[in-house]
């Protein structure tokens, strides 16, 4: 008899959901700020999240995840400009969430 598998099973977002956030994320580190076409990305992500049953919370482990792997900010110190980088992207990211 097999035992039951209790790991719980990690949501994420589609591989071509996360490479595209991974994309603009990394221009938005190199401009220096986010673009306009962020918001539909965030609003894709949003509503493939939701559609899929990953709450919010969930949803902003992912895009941390996603931002912590970038070269330009896992091999550099966190400097006040990428630290409000990334309070706007969640910002962006919890009204986009709720938008429906």
């Amino acid at each position: 008899m097999m035992a039951f598998d209790r790991t719980p099973v990690r949501q994420t977002l589609e591989p071509e959901t996360v490479a595209a956030l991974t994309s603009a994320l990394s221009d938005s580190i190199e401009r220096g700020n986010h673009a306009d076409d962020l918001r539909e990305l965030l609003y894709r992500a949003a509503r493939e999240a939701r559609e899929k049953g990953i709450q919010a919370e969930r949803l902003l482990l992912i895009l941390k995840e996603i931002w912590y792997s970038l070269p330009a900010v896992s091999n550099a110190h966190s400097t006040a400009h990428e630290q409000a980088l990334l309070q706007e992207l969640i910002s962006r990211c919890i009204q986009q969430y709720y938008a429906e």
